[in-house]
């Protein structure tokens, strides 16, 4: 299990010895992908609930397979006969074990190799091992081997490391990770067909089937629910999880992994053939499962999880209408028709520009007799996604590959700087990397302990400068982690010679051992030191005047202003963005301090620390709080006193995504900074106003709007009248076919609008001639074609 990675590494760090779990578990992204299986299984789904028991060198491979037999023969009393279990082939101890202590026959141990049974987190590097998987016969002899043979227990052996570069390592203690899949075992104990039907899903099943009927669409009782039943079933429970947690659908990340999740189970209820929104209607029956005792949140959060649903709902059917339409221009071109094919630059457009699921192309292509060539659409993606890695990765992830040796060999530097007087201090060089290649030369360097942050969190690193021992200085541009506890330093000369001048000069001085001298900026870091903790307090106001249990979706802190994405299903009004402002500024001004304590993850959340879902926490946590006010995990820096806060302003509110809201907001002496700026403006609007006082503005203002407005009215009058009076004699006049023609010259003066009105009067009232109206550089053509049916010109606009 990924969140306990730094315990298999570290195990002595680990605050217990053996663990059990039950967690939620979304597999529907990157090395364990099960979408587009989900429906067309008897197993696969996009969420499920996993089980879990854990050692860190508190019992070995022999205790732990004891363990899951005991549980499985006598306290689930599932028969030895319809069991099997699997070992890596080079693990001998595992087969030994299953054979000689537990008794197994051979021919029920089955040796497979590492690609079935040795595991690891993903293609990188980190934590594996060997897996012993136990298998539930379903004597199913009609179904295929996997569909047969049911994996309901692994059991992995924790005791690699797999480096960058693929090559292992022993960990020196052996630690144990093991899954169960509660879903999968419930199938077993209620002898189900599979995992859709358990009692599980069978609420949520038939509120699908009591919509259908409420929508007179074709139906079914059947125990076994069909495809897109299964598919709309799992992806409510998926999204509904996903974005009770404060994931929000988008193009990118788990973003979009969930909106695809969305879209896919939107793609099955148009099948079944719903027309319109309907998942949301569809949640009461989620929640009367799992919103009370087990997952509270599904309730708690149930309007902005249905808010941002239904707003995905409804741009999925505004793009579906579209791409449908486009589509059958596609099927309507002649030079396509032989082929029968959907060019696959056509296919992948109406992904990625309209959000058209390439799924349903491919099956609505099928309905008609045609194909999309999915290896071409596949290339046009890796394209595009191999642009945009090149676009984002930039030099932090480089550096981190870099850099990932350093965590091998124990650089874990001690971060000082929440102390305010260690920000100049004398530290060690412990770590360096000079990078000559890059697009900017650099030096990364690690230093303990060192003052300067860098550790996210939404917060902007510190900068700053270190003096080597030669005296001489060099910017600190960028502060990153590396990995989790590392932090690394990208400096730059801070002379006007070149890199490679100044590197030759210093090279001596940079070597691990040396000293130096650090210098954070101080004015830097207290700007957002003042803007992190003004955030918190926006997370606490927002909660506050909104009575919503509002989720953040993202933040930046910087010196000069923050930034904060929350989980809120429509805009703030004005009224409420004042009563928080003012909220915050009576709160600022209260005086009220800072603390920050240490807690165990669990009992921090149960004290009501609020966590932010994007974070990683380890097992003990920092916890910044101003009793009574706001109480949330974090680790950045903060003022001490909230009177630093003051003024605080927020300076817009905005959508940034279907469900989240962005609120952009400044405090301290950015915000007296603000105002100043703002006030500049004032004194001239005055004048120009004639207005004695600010207090006179709005008034004044209001004034001349109707004024504008009333004169706007009176010169439309003007116009309309004029357009329509006698035009008098043309300025020039001949024939065409038999027609005269009037050319006419119109005041520059006039708008376009009172020259198309001019030219529709003409119309009307000489419809027999034809008639061209001049207007500086602009022609416009008059003819009535009721009255000269041989000229087809009409309100033609030619511009010089």
């Amino acid at each position: 299990m990924v969140p306990f990675k730094e315990h298999f590494l570290k195990p002595e760090s680990a605050p217990f010895k053996s663990a059990t779990s039950l967690q939620k578990v979304i597999r529907a992204g990157g090395k364990h992908n099960d979408l587009d299986n989900v429906g067309y299984t008897s197993r696969h789904h996009t969420f499920f609930e996993m089980l879990g028991n854990f050692s860190f060198g508190r019992y070995d491979k022999a205790q732990a397979i004891k363990y899951a037999w005991d549980f499985l023969r006598n306290e689930l009393e599932m028969p030895v006969d319809r069991l099997r279990v699997t070992v890596l082939n080079s693990d001998k101890e595992s087969y030994d074990i299953w054979k000689n202590v537990i008794g197994l026959p051979e021919d029920r141990i089955i040796p497979l190799t590492e690609e079935d049974n040795f595991w690891s987190m993903g293609d990188g590097e980190g934590p594996c091992g060997p897996c012993s998987e136990i298998f539930w016969d379903t004597r199913d002899m009609d179904a295929s081997d996997d569909e047969r043979w049911l994996e309901v227990w692994n059991l992995v052996f924790m005791q690699n490391f797999r480096h960058a570069d693929g090559t292992l390592s022993s960990l020196p203690t052996l630690c144990i990770d093991t899954g169960m899949g509660l879903e999968r075992m419930a199938r077993v104990l209620q002898s189900k067909q599979n995992t859709f039907q358990i009692d599980q899903f069978q609420t949520l099943v038939g509120g699908i089937r009591d919509l259908l009927k409420s929508e007179n669409l074709p139906n079914t009782n059947d125990e076994d629910p069909s495809v897109h039943e299964k598919i709309i079933a799992d992806h409510l429970r998926s999204m509904s999880f996903m974005i009770g947690d404060g994931i929000i659908p988008s193009n990118v990340g788990r973003g979009y992994v969930l909106r695809r999740i969305i879209r896919r189970a939107l793609r099955s209820g148009r099948q079944l053939g719903f027309k319109e929104p309907f998942l949301t209607r569809l949640y009461p029956y989620l929640t009367a499962n799992f919103g009370t005792e087990w997952y509270p949140e599904l309730s708690a959060r149930a309007e902005t999880i249905q808010n941002i649903i239904q707003s995905e709902e409804t741009i999925f059917f505004a793009t579906l209408e579209k791409g449908l339409g486009l589509l059958e221009s596609v099927f309507e071109q002649p030079k396509l028709q032989n082929q029968k094919e959907i060019p696959a630059e056509t296919a992948f457009k109406l992904y990625d520009t309209y959000g058209f699921p390439l799924d349903l192309t491919v099956i609505i292509a099928a309905e008609r007799g045609w194909h999309v060539d999915l290896q071409e659409v596949e290339k046009l993606q890796d394209k595009q996604r191999s642009q945009g890695r090149e676009s984002w990765k930039g030099g932090d992830n480089l550096a981190k590959g870099r850099l990932s040796e350093w965590r091998n060999q124990q650089i874990f530097p001690e971060f000082t700087g929440y102390d305010h007087s260690l920000l100049h201090q004398e530290s060690q060089i412990v770590a360096v990397d000079v990078d000559t290649k890059a697009k900017t030369p650099q030096v990364l360097l690690s230093i303990d302990p060192c003052p300067f942050y860098g550790m996210g969190g939404g917060q902007v690193p510190d900068a700053g400068s270190i003096t080597l021992a030669n005296g001489q200085e060099w910017d600190v541009v960028d502060v990153f982690q590396p990995y989790e506890g590392g932090l690394a330093m990208r400096i730059q000369p801070k002379t006007n010679t070149t890199f490679s001048q100044q590197l030759l000069q210093d090279e001596e001085f940079l070597k691990v051992g040396n000293l130096v001298k650090t210098n954070v900026d101080v004015r830097l870091r207290q700007g957002a030191e003042i803007h992190h903790t003004a955030t918190h307090l926006l997370n606490a106001g927002l909660r506050r005047i909104l009575q919503a249990d509002v989720v953040q979706a993202g933040s930046a802190v910087e010196p000069a202003r923050l930034r904060f994405d929350f989980t809120y299903g429509k805009p703030v009004s004005s009224k409420q963005l004042q009563q928080i402002e003012d909220w915050i500024n009576e709160v600022a001004l209260t005086d009220a301090k800072t603390k920050t304590r240490h807690f165990p993850l669990q009992k921090a959340i149960d004290a009501g620390a609020i966590a932010v879902f994007s974070e990683k926490y380890s097992d003990l946590v920092r916890v910044v709080e101003v009793p009574e006010v706001t109480k949330e995990l974090c680790g950045g820096t903060h003022v001490t006193s909230l009177r630093q806060l003051y003024p605080f302003k927020i300076v817009s509110e905005s959508s940034v995504a279907a469900g989240t809201r962005r609120i952009e907001a400044i405090a301290g002496p950015a915000c007296i900074e603000w105002y100043r700026n703002e006030y500049r403006f004032i004194p001239p609007v005055l004048n120009a106003v004639r207005a004695n006082s600010s207090s006179e503005l709005g008034p004044k203002v209001d004034k001349l709007s109707t004024q504008l407005r009333d004169t706007q009215r009176q010169l439309s009058h003007v116009t309309d009248k004029l357009a329509q009076a006698d035009p008098g004699l043309p300025v020039l006049s001949t024939l065409y076919k038999d027609h005269k023609v009037k050319v006419h010259q119109i005041d520059a003066s006039l708008d376009g609008g009172f020259m198309l009105q001019r030219a529709n009067y003409l119309k009307e009232h000489q419809n027999e001639d034809i008639h061209v109206l001049v207007s500086n550089h602009t022609v416009m053509v008059a003819v009535n074609p009721k009255s000269v049916r041989d000229v087809t010109a009409q309100n033609v606009s030619l511009t010089l």
